[in-house]
């Protein structure tokens, strides 16, 4: 389900697995030593399904370590991105030279209170929703809510810059009762550009148990 939301070149993996905390480089486990049970499992998990991405990928291994706001920080020459949700995990990660970013997400696929929908799509965005077939507005508001992480994932190790759910608009456009493409664009004027573009193309998909959505951001040379 996640490799079909991400073009030939970008790697994908998923956990946890058993060795993952075992496996953990000596710099990771620098990182997590301060964290309590679960969020070092969570930690650990989610480096070990980097980790088998980037031997996927082929290219040289190495810790992922930190990076601005908390970020992962991947090994030079890769660029990636991790999401934990409810015991799962997953990991994109992609050669630097051939993309730009990568951002994954995975959610809950069930429907956002009114009130968390209001703070996170923009009176557009909902009406929007309002007209899509399948689900509750409420619902499609999950989707939108992780296009929006998945987002952030991608474009902030690029710029550096926050963004909040309102400095972008997501439009999703349904192509079959469980997955899709959505298109995102950057409203706020004083957001940089990410590689030379305010306008990103990514995918979504959805089992009744999660959705996972997905972005890869080119090069523009």
């Amino acid at each position: 389900m996640i490799r079909e939301l991400f073009p030939p070149g970008v790697c994908v993996a998923t956990g946890p697995d058993a060795s993952d905390e075992a496996a953990l480089h000596p710099e990771e486990t620098l990182l997590a030593q301060s964290m309590g049970p679960a969020r070092r499992r969570e930690f650990a998990a989610g480096r070990g399904c980097a980790r088998r991405a980037i031997a996927e990928l082929g290219t040289p291994g190495g810790p992922v370590l930190r990076g601005l706001r908390r970020a992962p920080a991947f090994p030079p020459g890769v660029v990636g991105s991790i999401t934990h949700t409810n015991g799962f995990c997953a990991a994109a990660v992609a050669r630097a030279d051939a993309f730009a970013g990568i951002g994954l997400d995975a959610e809950r696929d069930e429907a956002l209170s009114e009130r968390a929908a209001a703070r996170i799509c923009g009176r557009i965005e909902l009406e929007a929703l309002r007209t899509l077939l399948g689900r509750k507005a409420e619902h499609w508001a999950a989707v939108v809510f992780s296009a929006k992480e998945t987002l952030y994932k991608a474009y902030f190790p690029l710029t550096g810059f926050f963004i909040g759910f309102r400095d972008a608009a997501i439009a999703l456009f349904p192509e079959a009762d469980d997955a899709g493409r959505f298109e995102a664009k950057l409203l706020r004027r004083d957001a940089p550009d990410a590689a030379g573009q305010r306008r990103f193309a990514g995918r979504y998909a959805a089992d009744g148990t999660r959705v996972i959505t997905g972005i890869a951001i080119p090069h523009r040379y």
